[in-house]
């Protein structure tokens, strides 16, 4: 049974499940547009997504990449998650949210953001909080900068390659 991570007036985030596998990779590793932006590299088999829900998704634990559900209708929209970081030199978390293309344009990134950054400042009780994004998502900049993170430099990641860091105090 997932856990249930956190939860906004649209949305729940809860622990992933191998049977996420099949919706996740129909709307995001199989989608160019989502994945250009995200993973910065080629599209995903099948396969390819359960492994990496398999190593990336904290099946366990309310820390990692996690299944982001609409409430309403209990649909798979996405990933999202809080994860442990040390881009600026020192532990800090970094949130962030990987939406399918068909749920882009209804608020659902800042109602996710705002939450996941109520959970590092209320439940990791920490005083800063990350965000990591592409600078050609521009979507995903503009959430990020209402949400009141600032620009502070970009980093070569191993993964996703080039990203700009932004940061909010708590």
């Amino acid at each position: 049974m997932p856990m249930i991570i956190l939860q906004s007036d649209r949305l729940i985030l809860r622990t992933s499940k191998i049977e996420d596998a099949n919706t996740l990779h129909r709307e995001i590793f199989s989608n160019k547009n989502v994945v250009k932006n995200t993973f910065g590299k080629e599209l995903f088999n099948l396969q390819e997504t359960k492994a990496f829900i398999k190593n990336s998704c904290y099946l366990d634990s309310k820390l990692g990449l996690n299944t982001l559900v609409e409430k309403e209708s209990g649909e798979i929209i996405g990933l999202a998650g809080v994860l442990k970081c040390s881009y600026l030199g020192q532990v800090d978390y970094e949130f962030g949210f990987i939406l399918a293309e068909t749920y882009w344009g209804k608020g659902y990134a800042s109602e996710i953001g705002k939450a996941q950054i109520d959970f590092v400042k209320n439940e990791l009780k920490e005083k800063r909080v990350l965000a990591l994004v592409h600078k050609e998502n521009v979507s995903s900049l503009k959430c990020i900068q209402r949400l009141n993170l600032h620009f502070i430099k970009t980093v070569s990641t191993k993964d996703r390659g080039d990203r700009e860091v932004y940061i909010k105090e708590l």
